[in-house]
């Protein structure tokens, strides 16, 4: 995929994303609202898309407002300044309000919105870290008079505390990313660790049990079984301890040889004793290197590069593996060809599963619970209704409680399903429907209860006083006193002690189950199938046909490799007018020249020409000139 293409297709989805936030603040401009993108999505740069339209409709007058951009990391308040500088040069013809943002740290941001009175919105980058009882955001939403734009991955946290924004403007799932060919979807890969007897992830002292030499030569085996696969990879362990002693067998091992770097970095040291930027800026010049480090490298560290990432850590934050997995998803303009692999060492631990796989794809809520999660799909229209109401059926969800939403292309459907027991053997389904103007609600009461149904259960809290902790959101989204108490007693019951309790509410599992709506893509002609069967990257291009994720009149180019088989690409009309321009010179050029020496006539063409494919493709070119094969299809 080119560098100008992926840009089309962050352009187009960005666009919706863009308008919301600016109707809503249009609507009201002292609102809370949400902008969630996972990782790789292009949020920061949604974002700053975002503020300098504000400025530019008047949302905010660019003669005296401003706009305070903070973050918790250095790296992601330097990501956010490099947007904006990148911006003009991205969109030359649109105007850039960069001079009126100001970047901070949030431990800055209290003294700076006393000082200045012209601060009118705070855009916060990894706002599931504003939750209440964060006491470095509480002078934020402090301010009535401020408008606050939260930014994040997922708005769900894995303690549950719920987070003070008003919804979400705009959100997007991970699976919607894929299908648009924004991301890569990553291969998961498994590999057996060892059998642990400890319950809390979350102490150090229970994570260093995972540091031992028999677990480790499993991670080093599996990378050197893979060497041609994993060619940049960024391991992920738990302890300071445990990144030496993995850095150790891995430099003890034919590993060495095989990479240009193993190396580590920590919060406060790493494996070269450089200064964090200097070290950061080195690793990314690398091509093939192992890097290993333990709660760094999640949060704002963007390197195209990295294919593969190693979770030898086991994790209660959907968040943490989401931008974990984020670091090797990214389109690489330098290769193409990326396939992105997330190797995870699967660990025998008492109570505590639901890994990569669930968290990854869906992480709209809490899994504390181990809710069943399943798809299901429609084409039209007319098939979500449809399709719906067959959901319904399988999970006897009575007539008087069924809703099937208007459909609306831009909007994100799932359902939260709660069982409810009737007789021996007899159970049906309490439905919430959750859509864009709801999921926000819907997560922050459901994380809040997950979290704590099972000191609830112990406790014997009853229904209305565990959900008034959540506060007004939950009456207003169950409002009536037998839905709250049906959602509850699913949860109860839910709760893994629950086995001990009377049989019924063991035979009734799963009490929860998630599930996610998905637009189910065309069949591929078998045209098309037959010009993609020798492309290295064949599925990739399906992927994105079957999404119809393309601009009228493009083209399917197949672009031959040296040796054998080909590589697809995707481009415009006007793209592949300049390409067949060249083509056709080249053409001319054989002809004319005969068995002549005519190599640097090629080179010239080639080098004066705008390519607007990869230049690691343009040899194609040549390639294709020497026959008369058919070399592109039109996509309509």
């Amino acid at each position: 995929m080119s560098l100008s293409s992926l840009q089309e297709r962050y352009d187009q989805f960005q666009e919706q994303a863009v308008s919301n936030i600016v109707a809503d603040f249009t609507d009201r401009p002292v609102g809370r609202f949400l902008l969630v993108i996972p990782t790789g999505g292009g949020k920061t740069f949604t974002a700053v898309k975002s503020v300098n339209r504000l400025f530019e409709q008047g949302v905010l007058n660019p003669a005296q407002d401003r706009v305070l951009w903070t973050a918790h990391r250095t790296e992601l308040i330097v990501q956010a300044m490099d947007t904006f500088k990148s911006f003009p040069d991205r969109y030359p013809k649109l105007e850039s309000f960069a001079s009126n943002v100001d970047l901070l740290m949030i431990g800055d941001a209290k003294e700076h919105i006393t000082k200045n009175k012209n601060i009118k919105l705070v855009v916060i980058d990894e706002a599931h870290h504003a939750a209440l009882k964060n006491i470095s955001y509480r002078p934020i939403f402090a301010q009535p008079e401020l408008g606050i734009l939260g930014l994040t991955a997922t708005p769900s946290r894995h303690d549950g505390e719920p987070l003070e924004f008003d919804r979400e403007s705009f959100s997007i799932g991970f699976p919607d990313l894929v299908k648009k060919g924004i991301v890569l979807k990553p291969e998961v890969r498994k590999v057996e660790g060892g059998t642990f007897d400890f319950h809390d992830i979350s102490e150090e002292e229970s994570l260093e049990q995972l540091n031992t030499e028999a677990r480790n030569k499993k991670i080093v085996d599996e990378l050197l079984g893979h060497t041609d696969d994993y060619k940049k990879a960024i391991i992920y362990v738990g302890t300071v301890n445990h990144v030496k002693s993995l850095y150790n067998q891995l430099l003890e091992s034919p590993l060495k040889t095989k990479y240009e770097s193993i190396s580590y970095i920590t919060g406060a040291t790493n494996s070269r004793n450089q200064d964090r930027d200097t070290f950061v800026k080195e690793e990314k010049l690398y091509k093939r290197s192992i890097l290993i480090n333990v709660m760094v490298l999640s949060e704002g560290y963007d390197d195209p590069s990295v294919n593969t990432v190693v979770m030898a850590t086991p994790s209660q934050s959907k968040l943490y593996y989401m931008q974990a997995m984020g670091r090797a998803i990214r389109h690489d303009s330098e290769n193409p060809l990326k396939k992105a692999f997330c190797v995870e060492v699967e660990d025998r631990l008492p109570n505590i599963r639901y890994r990569i796989d669930n968290r990854w794809l869906f992480s709209d809520i809490s899994d504390s619970l181990e809710p069943a999660v399943i798809d299901r799909e429609y084409g039209t229209p007319a098939e979500f209704a449809k399709e719906v109401g067959a959901f319904y059926d399988e999970y006897a969800v009575p007539v008087e409680q069924r809703h099937t939403p208007a459909y609306q292309s831009e909007q994100r459907y799932s359902f939260l399903l709660f069982r409810r027991y009737l007789s021996p053997g007899h159970y049906v389904h309490f439905p919430i429907v959750i859509t864009n103007d709801n999921r926000l609600k819907v997560s922050n009461v459901f994380n809040f209860l997950s979290e704590r149904m099972t000191q609830f259960v112990e406790r014997g809290v009853v229904c209305d006083a565990a959900l008034q902790m959540t506060g007004s959101s939950a009456f207003s989204l169950l409002p009536t006193e037998k839905e709250r108490r049906w959602v509850y007693e699913a949860m109860t019951h839910a709760v893994p002690a629950a086995a001990s309790q009377p049989k019924f509410i063991a035979d009734g599992y799963p009490w929860i189950t998630f599930a996610a709506f998905h637009y189910r893509q065309p069949n591929v002609p078998e045209e098309i199938l037959a010009f993609v069967s020798d492309m290295v990257n064949r599925d990739d291009i399906l992927e994105l046909i079957r999404c119809r994720d393309f601009d009228e009149g493009s083209r399917l180019l197949r672009l031959p490799l040296p040796l054998i088989s080909s590589v697809g690409c995707i481009v415009t009309s006007f793209e592949f007018e300049r390409i067949n321009s060249i083509v056709e010179q080249l053409r001319t050029m054989r002809i004319e020249k005969g068995s002549q020496d005519h190599r640097s006539d090629v080179h010239n063409l080639l080098g004066k020409s705008v390519i607007p494919i990869e230049l690691a493709h343009a040899d194609s070119l040549i390639l294709i000139a020497r026959t008369d094969d058919p070399y592109n299809l039109p996509l309509s």
